[in-house]
């Protein structure tokens, strides 16, 4: 299973009857849904970025539950967690990737967490930070996101 993210229709479109989604798709069809990575590596990745990343921590923290389990965004929760992941992504960029180690993560077996730092080693060629270790995923979340953010729209979980 796989987490997949597109931009959202406008704000309130939970609420929405027939209708009105059936005139939104007929005039702005859906966006392509972008794979971010695998369920076990997203719970992963949000774990890593409220252990290592205190600042990022605070921003993430009110729309976590709606991360975890892939609810949409409002275009201001989207603003905001842009932000906050441009912070956790400089601040695991300070920390080396063996930090993943030395938490108590109760999301990855050791031999997965030294799978993920071999992975990243190789990709970058020297010794990675926590970033390095998560850059795809943050590649992948800061094209929709900022796409989201350009439409003023949020951001809407699944693949559609």
């Amino acid at each position: 299973m796989s987490v997949y993210l597109t931009v959202a229709p406008p704000d309130g479109f939970t609420k929405w009857g027939n209708a009105e989604w059936e005139r939104w798709l007929r005039e702005h069809p859906w966006e392509a849904a972008e794979r971010i990575c695998s369920r076990g590596s997203w719970a992963i990745f949000l774990y890593q970025v409220r252990a290592h990343a205190p600042s990022a921590k605070k921003g993430v923290a009110p729309v976590l539950s709606l991360l975890v389990n892939e609810r949409p965004l409002s275009s201001q929760q989207t603003l905001d967690l842009r932000d906050s992941l441009h912070d956790a992504r400089d601040e695991l960029d300070q920390k080396p990737a063996h930090a993943m180690n030395l938490s108590n993560n109760n999301f990855a077996s050791t031999e997965d967490v030294e799978i993920m730092i071999a992975a990243a080693r190789a990709r970058m060629g020297k010794d990675p930070s926590l970033g390095d270790v998560w850059a795809e995923i943050f590649d992948q979340l800061d094209r929709v996101v900022e796409n989201a953010c350009a439409q003023n729209r949020g951001i809407y979980f699944g693949n559609v």
